[in-house]
């Protein structure tokens, strides 16, 4: 099949969790014998498989960037491909029985985690774009139950995936116990419940314990080590290293970082939110509590040898459910239907 992608980012500039998910999907279409162009205001990474057509912003605004792509987007002449998957910002482009749209989450859900105004307003306003593109003929697909339920003429669930083989859960751990926490600030990501609990809970009866710090905004802290942006391959040795990897969210369109801690080896702690429930089992292949049950929950891992490796065993099973080739076929399988 000859496929056209539709993104506003790739990881070569912007490595966000949709960015990475349709690189990812991209090259393993490739690997399959399919022919793929994605088109984005992103260059193509080193590394990419496919073809790439770079897209112009034509605007500094960053609020005209917000719209950019939509209207771009319906110019592309796509007569030539068998498949036409957007990724986001489809909602000025014309139905059809070749067109797929993936919903990474939704942004109603967005609004209503939202730490202004501002973003509160940008997220509705969008909510609104995603039924526009809903209502447009094609299939359309859902990251998880979650999302069909914000946009219910979504008709089917294919999930996130990790290239689970890049993952090595048997590097040696930090000789220190260690807990990672992967996002900002804040946000629905919520890393200052993480940091008071850890202040206040976990270093009283651990003093030797570390938090470690990957994200975009700068902290600091006794015992915390800010990490900063990393690289995939810098991420991936901190979820290997980590004694336990800590996803206290408010809300998850699905939860990437849980399965990609999973596949690390690292035992994972998270608090209740739809995307994340429905991918662990708790006590299972991870412990799942409150935000006020996030110290204790995270001392009782910490400590619990036998618990901790259970959790780790369990979580490297629940992790190839979730490999870039399965998932992908899913989306063949979609393709052809």
């Amino acid at each position: 099949m000859k496929i056209a992608f539709f993104t506003r980012h790739l990881p070569s500039d912007e490595p966000n969790g949709v960015s990475w998910q349709v690189h990812w999907l991209a090259q393993q279409l490739v690997r399959s014998g399919h022919k793929v162009v994605c088109h984005s205001f992103s260059p193509a990474p080193d590394d990419a498989l496919y073809e790439h057509t770079l897209l112009n912003w034509n605007s500094k605004s960053a609020l005209i960037r917000k719209f950019v792509p939509a209207f771009v987007f319906r110019t592309i002449d796509t007569s030539s491909f068998d498949i036409i998957h957007f990724h986001g910002d489809d909602y000025l482009c014309r139905g059809s029985d070749r067109r797929v749209r993936t919903f990474y989450g939704s942004a109603l859900k967005e609004a209503l985690h939202s730490g202004s105004v501002k973003r509160v307003f940008y997220q509705v306003l969008f909510y609104k774009f995603e039924w526009i593109s809903c209502l447009r003929k094609g299939k359309k697909v859902g990251i998880s139950e979650d999302t069909l339920k914000c946009l219910p003429l979504a008709q089917r669930v294919i999930p996130c995936c990790i290239p689970v083989e890049k993952y090595n859960p048997k590097s040696l751990k930090t000789p220190f116990p260690s807990i990672l926490f992967v996002g900002t600030f804040y946000t629905r990501k919520r890393g200052e419940l993480l940091m008071d609990a850890f202040q206040k809970q976990v270093l009283p009866l651990l003093p030797e314990c570390r938090l470690r710090v990957v994200g975009p905004q700068a902290c600091s802290g006794r015992n915390v080590d800010y990490l900063g942006r990393l690289d995939e391959a810098s991420l991936i040795k901190e979820y290997s290293s980590a004694w336990v990897c800590c996803v206290c969210s408010s809300y998850e369109g699905f939860g990437v970082p849980v399965i990609e801690a999973m596949a690390g080896g690292a035992a994972v702690v998270a608090t209740h939110n739809r995307g994340t429930d429905e991918i662990v089992t708790s006590s299972s292949d991870a412990l799942v509590c409150t935000p006020s049950e996030l110290g204790k929950t995270l001392l009782r891992v910490l400590i619990d040898y036998k618990l901790r490796d259970g959790l780790v065993k369990n979580g490297l099973k629940t992790a190839q459910r979730y490999s870039v080739e399965k998932v992908t076929n899913k989306y063949v399988e979609l393709y052809v239907a």
